[in-house]
């Protein structure tokens, strides 16, 4: 049995005898180059979409930042102003009081 394995391996062996490398055709490390050139610019467009991603975010904070401001600044006269007539109100009752005896 060990020498049918010697003869299988030494005819393997043999078969090999003549044979040449394979050859690469030319310019194929430049095409490769070339693909992998495209396929970055291809994934440069996307990167540029994320940075439009956080400009609609900054957007939005900006937009809830104003509102809140602007939501504010009419809150105030509107708060001063009922406290001005509420003021007037307390000012006529005191000066057309019916019901104090004088």
């Amino acid at each position: 049995m060990n020498m049918k394995a010697e003869n299988r391996a030494g005819e393997a062996m043999k078969s090999l005898e003549g044979i040449q490398r394979a050859k690469a055709p030319e310019h194929t490390f430049a095409k490769i180059q070339q693909k992998l050139a495209d396929q970055r610019k291809q994934q440069l467009p996307n990167e540029q979409h994320t940075g439009t991603h956080w400009l609609k975010v900054a957007a939005v904070i900006a937009f809830v930042i104003c509102s809140n401001a602007w939501a504010l600044t009419n809150y105030w006269p509107t708060e001063n102003e009922t406290s001005t007539e509420d003021a007037s109100y307390a000012q006529l009752t005191t000066d057309f009081n019916l019901y104090e005896n004088e």
